[in-house]
């Protein structure tokens, strides 16, 4: 467990501790928080006692040398014991989606490194005296399953957002229905169910071939949209994108769960799908959505 410690008059007697694990996301994408649910143990300090008043600090991500967010604990009074225990406080650092989002480049779908520089207020002499701790410096690794279960998924914010797709501006009808079936997916794929990714996806790819009045989503509708590429580009991808139309068949048809029906649709098929149906649609809108 990572561990360090403030100093009370030269002497360490506050211990801090972080559990990968204890670190934890709360709130919605309006107001995201990250609480840490550090362990405090106050030793003594022979002759006199002192109360704990405050912590704050500042969080970096990775390597940065620039902190990322600042953190402070509401008001507290803490007393030492000679018989120390481990006290639960919940420091919380509140976080904008764009910090997020420069926290989640760094991070680059690995696990996340984070690094706390924390300081800290005590009353010693029964209120007499107060000193201000140095900083105690607490370096903690993430695991990537707990980060996006426990924060990305509590803020509902997606890791699969890499990519920005362009419609355009007078954004036809069956151009914004495949835009909400994506979010639908995007929501499916949070919830846990992978199956029903897929159907969301091949739908998003059907109101796209309505658009071109194609009969059905196939190679000839990929071919025709993809008219201003290369001939040779344009049959490689059309073939690509018509195999990865038919894996999207792999989900069932009904946009809603089928209870006692299992399809073979893991998280990580999942994921290769939203990534793929994003890089595609991205793709389609740098080409100006031809022949709209």
């Amino acid at each position: 467990m990572p561990e360090s410690s403030f100093s009370v008059k030269g002497n360490s007697v506050i211990r801090v501790r972080l559990e990968p694990t204890d670190i934890t996301g709360m709130g919605s994408p309006a107001y995201p928080q990250l609480i840490l649910g550090l362990k405090l143990q106050l030793f003594p300090l022979w002759p006199t006692n002192y109360t704990l008043l405050r912590i704050d600090g500042k969080m970096f991500v990775s390597n940065e040398n620039a902190a990322l967010a600042t953190l402070e604990h509401a008001p507290m009074a803490e007393e030492s014991s000679p018989q120390p225990y481990d006290r639960a406080v919940n420091v919380a650092v509140p976080l904008t989606l764009t910090q997020i989002r420069h926290l989640e480049e760094l991070r680059g779908g690995g696990n996340l490194l984070l690094r706390f520089a924390l300081s800290g207020l005590v009353a010693l002499n029964p209120g007499i005296e107060f000193e201000r701790l140095q900083d105690s410096s607490l370096q903690v690794y993430v695991p990537r399953s707990h980060w996006i279960d426990s924060a990305l998924n509590v803020w509902k914010v997606s890791e699969l957002r890499l990519l920005e797709i362009n419609p355009p501006e007078h954004n036809p009808k069956e151009i914004a229905l495949a835009q909400v079936r994506l979010a639908d997916a995007e929501q499916l794929y949070r919830t846990g169910d992978y199956p029903h990714v897929l159907t969301e996806l091949r739908l998003a790819f059907a109101a796209v071939a309505e658009r071109y009045s194609a009969k059905r989503t196939d190679r000839s509708m990929f071919e025709q949209i993809l008219v201003n590429t290369h001939p040779a580009v344009r049959e490689k991808l059309a073939s690509a994108f018509d195999s990865f139309y038919r894996f999207l068949h792999l989900g069932p048809h009904e946009p809603s769960p089928t209870p006692g029906v299992e399809a073979p649709i893991s998280r990580h098929d999942a994921r290769l799908a939203l990534i793929i149906a994003h890089a595609i649609l991205e793709y389609f809108s740098s080409e100006n959505w031809p022949g709209i």
